[in-house]
């Protein structure tokens, strides 16, 4: 087994203790007792309990971008390949939904979690729009990324709750939203002078 696959195992493992006790309870120390693993073993993988969160966005970007061909991106519209992979992100997150579901209402009066949340989903969002071919170095660039955040954040939601084996509501709202976007995205480019 590879650091990677020691990695992602250790981060599932946590997610599982997260599901079960919750996130405002789980610390690194609990999980390195639970697993019987040394506490200075953990810290190698996971400097803090949020670094965890850190590892675990890195994990889904790297199954998704698995999970994608870049030669087809080059055929398809921005707004295709962008919810291909926001829903490539949904599925590969599937299985860590209650543990997020945990992880998202424990942290309510927590703004350090929430910000380390922000980053990684920003971060992941750049990466995306950067393998979708959006960035076309117009000064709409700028906003891509916050308008992209509002609309995962918001779709997030929306799965969070979205119970259907296909994820029909979560598509639905994603796909209406990146309509919008794509549309306002080419009325703004229209009116620019250059």
């Amino acid at each position: 087994m590879n650091e990677k696959e020691k990695k992602n195992r250790l981060i599932n493992k946590a997610f599982r203790l997260i599901s079960k006790d919750g996130w405002q309870t789980f610390t690194l120390k609990r999980f390195a007792e639970n697993e019987k693993i040394p506490l200075t073993e953990i810290k190698k993988t996971f400097a803090s309990k949020k670094s965890l969160l850190n590892e675990f966005s890195r994990m889904i970007d790297c199954k998704v971008e698995s999970k994608i061909d870049l030669g087809d991106f080059k055929l398809t519209s921005v707004k295709d390949n962008l919810f291909e992979m926001i829903m490539l992100r949904f599925d590969e997150m599937g299985r860590y939904k209650v543990p997020l579901r945990k992880i998202i209402y424990g942290s309510k009066e927590n703004p350090l979690i929430f910000k380390r949340i922000f980053k990684n989903v920003i971060n992941s969002l750049d990466f995306y729009l950067e393998l979708s071919n959006a960035y076309n170095n117009s000064p709409v660039d700028l906003v891509k990324k916050n308008i992209l955040f509002l609309i995962y954040s918001y779709c997030f939601k929306v799965w969070l709750e979205d119970d259907s084996k296909e994820l029909s509501k979560t598509m639905v709202e994603l796909d209406k939203l990146l309509s919008m976007a794509e549309s306002l995205s080419k009325k703004v480019n229209s009116l620019l002078p250059f």
